[in-house]
């Protein structure tokens, strides 16, 4: 699908899951060459910026999230800017060009929000729409690692443990997602400069600057996340340490008692070696008491309880 918008000279086309054919007319129409035209026809995981006479033609990937705002992979997105044009291919819905069109659409508003007077600086507003969405959908997790932490030390280390490994999982398909924008949005900056004066590197920085603050974000939640997550496997190590170690004491002061009771309960014929009548049992009784007793003083003393 081609979707094709004007503004003061400047020509935004946009194409959705585009056929053969539709890639052709665009291609003759702009000038594009072979190589492009076979690149943009076909996905790519490989990022990359090239600079051509007419144009520069730039593949970046951004993650892509379902409904349950978990990262369920990334989606390509290709840019031709041309001086006097940009073409953008992409094979699926991605909401911040769906609302720079909308923007588009309204020439008025356009003109009120935004200062386009040429194609880099469209490429550049394009670009902070889509790290915008991109922060957006960060915030998630910027909410959810307070929750966490608070649960943590609310004695919840158990339930914990699922939410942390599910919220390090999207932290670790996000920033898989955009890896190479660091590299590729360097290239485009001494790219763009050739291509269009050395006057628009501030905008170009502009681009490098919106990855950055996302950037920054992901990588300070996954390092907070770690040091939640290698709390929490402290805690939970300290409550099994102890429960260990009170399964221990108990086996220890139940290991006489149980002797004791073993060597009276064994049948030696006739009449027991000690216990002759109702009395020395209770005596027995006494013993292993006080022995148990004895034990749970010492521990104590040694501070092991």
């Amino acid at each position: 699908m081609i979707s094709r918008y004007t503004y003061h000279g400047l020509t935004w086309v946009d194409l959705e899951s585009p056929s053969r054919e539709e890639i052709l007319h665009i291609s003759e129409e702009f000038g594009l060459s072979k190589l492009v035209e076979e690149e943009i026809f076909s996905t790519t995981l490989r990022s990359k910026v090239d600079l051509y006479d007419n144009f520069i033609y730039l593949i970046l990937h951004f993650p892509i999230f379902n409904k349950k705002n978990k990262v369920r992979s990334d989606q390509e997105l290709d840019f031709i800017i041309g001086k006097k044009f940009i073409v953008t291919v992409r094979y699926e819905m991605i909401d911040p060009i769906h609302q720079f069109a909308t923007l588009f659409e309204n020439v008025e508003q356009l003109d009120q929000h935004k200062k386009i007077s040429d194609t880099g600086i469209m490429f550049m507003e394009m670009m902070k729409q889509l790290y915008k969405a991109s922060a957006k959908e960060l915030e998630d997790i910027t909410n959810r690692i307070p929750e966490i932490e608070r649960n943590i030390f609310d004695g919840k280390e158990e339930a914990m443990v699922k939410i942390i490994s599910h919220t390090n999982r999207k932290l670790l398909d996000f920033k898989q997602a955009i890896r190479f924008h660091g590299d590729i949005l360097q290239s485009y900056e001494a790219a763009s400069k050739r291509f269009f004066g050395d006057d628009y590197g501030y905008y170009a920085t502009l681009i490098t600057s919106e990855f950055n603050k996302v950037n920054s974000v992901l990588e300070g939640h996954h390092d907070l996340l770690k040091e939640l997550q290698l709390t929490n496997d402290s805690l939970l190590s300290a409550k099994s340490n102890e429960i260990l170690r009170t399964f221990t004491i108990l086996t220890f002061v139940m290991l006489p008692l149980t002797l004791i009771t073993g060597i009276f309960s064994m049948n030696t014929g006739g009449n027991l070696i000690f216990i002759k009548s109702i009395n020395d049992f209770y005596i027995i009784i006494a013993a292993m008491t006080l022995t148990g007793l004895c034990m749970f003083i010492f521990f104590r003393l040694r501070k092991w309880i």
